[in-house]
């Protein structure tokens, strides 16, 4: 039986997960981080099916670096828990036989648990807690995970009923500002530097805009994402990575003079005028941009954004 501590536990995350409403992005970043919490994880990922695909929509610890990474469904453990509909574990994964092993060395992962999040009887998604070395699964660790993503799996269902595009549409977008949200973002930036990869040839270039203290002005958010998306170009793709970054794919960035360019007009249209609560003067204190370049500071997209953070 799980103690009544982490039963309690649970109980307050149920209650702040309903309190996070339609943002399901939110809700299962929340999730996720109390599993964790509970049950001494290195990592959690929820993977939501999408056709033949699933997509990693929520990361975190261990397996943050994996953020928007698509995979197939076939052959894989996560793909068994969606068709069984039931909870697995692998205590090490170099000696399972069900896992992709490669793919978990590549993480840096060796055992997991995976749970199925169910809406209207059919399993959507999965949650998967990681761990970097072997272990026997023996503090309910499962129960636990069962027990959070069974709510995320409630308020996710809400938007299935709502129509076919709507779950969709709360995974991807930020709810504050109408634009990308991070996992979004970080999704199509796999992508790009997938496909720039294969082509052997090209840049890429990220910005990231701060606004310290914004993430406390609510009213301001939407508008700040309006003035970076007015200098971005076809192709190039805004988000909210944070709670007071932005991010922007440059997706035409064929050199570093042009990442600097771009976000220096970026900037200039963030700052040219106040905002609600945020005096001029104010508002140039708190903005603070950075860049990268694929391939000149970093390969992947986690690294890229590290890499383009300003100091």
């Amino acid at each position: 039986m799980i103690p009544n501590h982490k039963l309690l536990a649970i109980i307050e995350a149920q209650v702040q997960l309903v309190g996070i409403g339609n943002d399901l992005s939110a809700v299962m970043d929340a999730a996720s981080a109390k599993a964790v919490e509970l049950t001494g994880a290195d990592g959690a990922v929820v993977e939501l099916l999408e056709d033949d695909s699933i997509v990693y929509r929520s990361a975190s610890g261990l397996a943050e670096a994996q953020l928007g990474l698509r995979m197939a469904v076939a052959n894989s453990l996560s793909g068994r828990v969606l068709t069984s509909r039931t909870a697995a574990l692998c205590t090490d994964s170099e000696t399972d036989d069900r896992v992709n092993r490669e793919a978990c060395r590549k993480v840096g992962l060796r055992a997991m648990v995976i749970v199925p999040l169910m809406a209207d009887g059919e399993a959507i998604a999965v949650m998967k807690l990681v761990w970097k070395a072997p272990r026997a699964f023996n503090e309910h660790e499962a129960e636990i995970a069962q027990l959070l993503a069974n709510m995320t799996a409630m308020l996710m269902q809400r938007a299935t009923r709502e129509g076919p595009n709507v779950l969709r549409q709360r995974m991807t977008l930020d709810e504050a500002t109408g634009t990308a949200n991070r996992a979004f973002f970080y999704e199509q930036l796999q992508a790009r530097l997938a496909a720039a990869t294969q082509a052997g040839h090209g840049n890429l270039g990220v910005g990231v805009i701060r606004l310290n203290g914004i993430d406390k002005l609510p009213e301001a958010l939407a508008d700040v994402s309006r003035r970076i998306e007015r200098e971005c170009r076809p192709g190039d793709l805004v988000g909210r990575i944070g709670h007071d970054e932005f991010g922007v794919i440059l997706n035409m960035a064929s050199r570093r003079s042009i990442v600097t360019s771009q976000l220096h007009r970026i900037s200039l249209s963030v700052t040219g005028q106040g905002l609600p609560g945020l005096s001029d003067a104010a508002l140039r204190a708190a903005c603070h941009t950075g860049s990268s370049l694929y391939p000149e500071d970093a390969h992947s997209a986690i690294e890229l954004v590290q890499a383009a953070r300003p100091r």
